[in-house]
């Protein structure tokens, strides 16, 4: 059996199942479950709908269970990193003018960002 099938599953349940069930619980504890029906009946996408409306709240059920087990909410997904061994000249073509220019634009704004820090807070 695949071994990346419970992760898949567990991604589905958080990503789709529990917010489209969490939608469904709310119409039916607002006494809405009729006009639910007619709702997933009329429209093209239901599930995608139920699980836009759920969206919210399931985060916040995912976030909980993220502080009682990290990944249990918010399943940790496999990625693959590859490395382009492709060099960029463009980077060593910058001559040491240019980039004195460049870092010298980036500090006069960084003083500039702060003063408008410490002028906010002043004011507060």
């Amino acid at each position: 059996m695949d071994q990346n099938i419970f992760p898949k599953y567990h991604l589905v349940l958080m990503d789709t199942v529990l917010p489209a069930g969490l939608a469904i619980l709310n119409r039916v504890q607002k006494g809405h479950a009729g006009k639910m029906i007619d709702d997933l009946r009329s429209s093209t996408s239901p599930i995608q709908m139920l699980k836009e409306e759920g969206s919210e709240v399931a985060q916040l059920v995912r976030d909980r269970l993220d502080q009682i087990v990290p990944g249990l909410g918010n399943p940790i997904l496999e990625v693959k990193v590859s490395i382009n061994s492709n060099k960029n000249n463009d980077v060593e073509s910058i001559s040491e003018n240019d980039l004195v220019n460049i870092l010298n634009r980036i500090e006069s704004r960084l003083n500039l960002l702060k003063l408008y820090i410490n002028d906010s807070f002043i004011k507060n």
